[in-house]
């Protein structure tokens, strides 16, 4: 196992998949906006249901005010404060440039909620932000102890919003050769994960049981 403090692996794994979460749900967002005031003006609740979230709106307008600050723990705004306290608790891990980029998306949150409508443009803004912050990790961390457990937060997010999202469990299977690959660079000894393609459940288990696999082999 890397030689990190448990704690602070944990913390960086999870500040890995609260960044991917918020640019997946923030491109998912501004894609849902589209289609309600075009095609469908409820799609957007049959996709939070798949997330175990009742969202209702009566606009296009409510419904980005409720999914970038109003959903309690699951709004944007929460997920990238989630993502700036991990970052928060493992700053002497984070090279000074990443951590200002988060805090900096953290402030635009801060600010943005004040305003009375959420603006999409600024919304899309955030995703370069965003690119920022995974730019400034690669050019910062490429070759760090931590690299690996921040990149496996990030992989494994990405693969369970695939499967819980869209249903794409094949979307999933091409990032199991990824998701190895990290793994061992975290413990040289990882059992390999293999993925099914018939049961969606046992692989969300499987995929979100890699970080725990890892570190409770660790401490055995």
């Amino acid at each position: 196992m890397i030689l990190i403090a448990p704690q602070s692996a944990e913390h960086l794994y999870w500040m890995g998949r609260y960044i991917q979460r918020a640019e997946s749900m923030t491109r998912l967002i501004i894609e849902l906006f589209d289609k309600i005031l075009d095609e469908n003006f409820a799609e957007a609740k049959t996709f939070y249901e798949k997330l175990g979230i009742e969202l209702s709106y009566d606009s296009a307008q409510m419904f980005l005010r409720k999914t970038v600050f109003d959903l309690e723990y699951a709004s944007l705004c929460d997920t990238v404060n989630s993502a700036r306290e991990n970052a928060i608790l493992t700053r002497s891990h984070l090279s000074n440039r990443m951590f200002s980029r988060i805090n900096a998306l953290y402030l635009a949150y801060k600010k943005a909620k004040e305003e009375r409508t959420v603006s999409l443009y600024w919304l899309e803004g955030t995703l370069k932000e965003l690119d920022s912050i995974w730019g400034n990790f690669e050019l910062s961390l490429v070759e760090a102890k931590e690299a690996p457990l921040i990149q496996l937060g990030k992989v494994v997010e990405r693969m369970d919003l695939n499967i819980r999202l869209y249903d794409s469990i094949e979307a999933a299977l091409m990032d199991v050769e990824k998701l190895n690959s990290i793994a061992e660079k975290v413990r040289p000894n990882h059992k390999r994960v293999a993925l099914s393609s018939s049961n969606r459940y046992k692989t969300l288990q499987t995929i979100n049981s890699v970080f725990g696999a890892l570190t409770t082999t660790h401490e055995s």
